[in-house]
């Protein structure tokens, strides 16, 4: 696939409904005429705070990013821990990005799961100098993973798709900056070692403690978490222990539910100040 062959038809539906609500449905319609997909999500990430939810399709788990990931799972995405990195632009798939053990990680459960994900690539492109636009394209179980010739096809026109998308989303992030936080964005305001500093001090919870349940929610092993802080498996073994007995829990999946919690009590309390 290259630009060169794109629909031309599809390609000029797709330029006259900028701006428009239909622009997304005739993305998609572009893009499957060379290129199967079954979800397609875009999102504008910030530094800090919840992202905003351009589009998402993704129709067996219609509220997943309109309740937990956009009140605080989203910090735990993959495309986002990436779009903060300055090399962010370009295409990149899920596989390269994720921890080793991201499909035992219950962000993975509740969503990549439960729509029978099995194969993303993603775009990250700055729409400016502080916000980057991410155009998620998904495979679930039926289909085929993305193979070597479609990732570098979809790369190849990364850029036609990273202007359309910066013209798309300009009234939305209009509406953004200017204070119009309903519908999908649920304020956080922190980053998340911030929040997850916070969160864990009640329970007297160490720095290094701090950094362990961070790395836990992001899918990394006790190997990779170890290689990540310069310490030794059997050390983070024995953090791992002491937080879970002072949060009196015995899971990855509980602490993912007290994180869970402890963002949306943090959000709810945003509002009523």
């Amino acid at each position: 696939m290259t630009a060169a062959i794109l629909d031309p038809a599809a390609l000029g539906g797709l330029v006259e409904h900028l701006e428009t609500e239909s622009f997304f449905d005739r993305l998609h319609a572009l893009l499957n005429t060379v290129l199967h997909i079954d979800n397609l999500v875009a999102i504008v990430f910030r530094p800090e705070g919840s992202p905003l939810i351009l589009h998402q399709k993704s129709p067996q788990q219609p509220n997943f990013f309109r309740m937990m990931y956009a009140q605080g799972a989203y910090l735990l995405d993959p495309f986002y821990l990436a779009s903060r990195d300055e090399r962010r632009t370009g295409i990149h798939r899920l596989k390269h990005l994720a921890p080793d053990r991201f499909a035992e990680s219950e962000f993975y459960r509740s969503y990549y799961a439960k729509v029978s994900m099995i194969d993303e690539i993603g775009l990250l492109w700055p729409f400016d100098d502080e916000l980057t636009l991410h155009l998620s394209l998904g495979r679930r179980l039926g289909s085929e993973r993305f193979d070597t010739r479609e990732f570098a096809a979809f790369s190849h026109i990364a850029p036609l798709l990273g202007a359309l998308l910066r013209r798309q989303a300009r009234g939305a992030v209009d509406a953004w900056r200017e204070g119009d936080t309903s519908g999908d964005v649920a304020e956080t305001g922190e980053p998340f070692s911030n929040i997850a500093q916070d969160w864990l001090k009640d329970f007297h919870a160490t720095a290094r403690e701090t950094e362990i349940a961070a790395l836990i929610l992001q899918g990394h092993s006790n190997i990779s978490i170890g290689q990540a802080l310069k310490i030794s498996g059997e050390t983070v073994k024995v953090h791992r222990k002491h937080l879970y007995a002072k949060l009196a829990i015995s899971s990855q999946t509980e602490l993912f539910l007290l994180f869970i919690d402890r963002i949306k009590k943090f959000s709810a309390a945003r509002r009523r100040a």
